[in-house]
């Protein structure tokens, strides 16, 4: 039995898709909630390598693209930036800090979980707010699946959200109502509704945002290869250790399709 704390963040964008090359709706095919799962009594420690790890990668960023000269610690340097193609192909530093910063994930006991959707149905169809609750939901939901059969427990820190308290309430409900009240599958190894926090006061959250960087282009290019080529480096580096750190069930879901009003599925029959 073990207790483990999930710090997840967004990947890929929430709003609709078309295509990489539409006016509009063109930032990515996918949408999904990703980060770290870690064992309790690990976190700590975990904070302190990510805290150190950064500060050598990234010394000189903190150094001179710092205007507010904010102290290490508080200093982010987000996913989507840090995981460019340029940085990624140019830098070397850059791939073994990241292969060092899965090993290690793995070596403590701890998970890269990722649940997110491909985003195939009808643009005026698309709700963003649907979205990301069936996205955080399919999280919660992934996680305790893993944990069940150990009779394991989790908590969940999700990097705070500037949509108001409103926004917060509905999806914290959304949860509570998963852990006590679906008859179909209550979140039993969900110890309280999930938490928010503020990125630049938490390592771990900082972490789950370069992974969110990483799993993001990686699940884009899963569904869409054609339309991302130049992401290939993203593939040849990252997709096989990505894989060998990933919780079980980790991955993506297709959009759920709405019918129209007074439409029913037509059922298929064998001869």
């Amino acid at each position: 039995m073990t207790h483990f704390v999930a710090y997840l963040d967004e990947f890929g964008h929430v709003g609709q898709y078309i295509s990489r090359t539409h006016s509009h709706f063109k930032t990515s095919p996918v949408f999904g909630l990703g980060g770290i799962l870690l064992p309790a009594e690990e976190v700590r420690e975990f904070a302190i390598f990510f805290y150190q790890l950064k500060c050598q990668l990234l010394a000189w960023d903190i150094a001179h693209e710092n205007p507010r000269r904010l102290p290490a610690y508080q200093w982010e340097k987000k996913g989507s930036k840090l995981f460019t193609t340029r940085n990624v192909t140019q830098y070397r530093s850059l791939r073994q800090a990241t292969f060092r910063l899965l090993n290690h994930i793995r070596k403590i006991g701890g998970y890269v979980i990722y649940a997110g959707e491909h985003k195939t149905g009808p643009t005026k169809q698309h709700d963003a707010t649907d979205t990301f609750r069936r996205q955080l939901l399919h999280a919660v939901r992934t996680i305790d699946r893993y944990c069940i059969p150990s009779a394991s427990t989790f908590m969940l820190l999700l990097d705070e959200q500037r949509a108001g308290n409103e926004w917060r309430e509905r999806n914290v409900e959304a949860c509570t109502l998963a852990m006590f009240e679906d008859a179909t599958e209550k979140c039993r190894s969900l110890v309280e509704p999930p938490l928010q926090g503020e990125s630049h006061l938490f390592q771990t959250l900082q972490c789950a945002d370069w992974i969110c960087g990483l799993v993001g282009r990686l699940m884009a290019m899963s569904v869409s290869p054609e339309e991302y080529p130049d992401w290939e480096p993203f593939d040849r580096y990252f997709s096989d250790r990505i894989a060998e750190v990933a919780l079980p069930g980790s991955g993506l879901q297709r959009q759920p399709v709405k019918l129209p009003v007074g439409k029913h599925p037509t059922a298929r029959t064998e001869a």
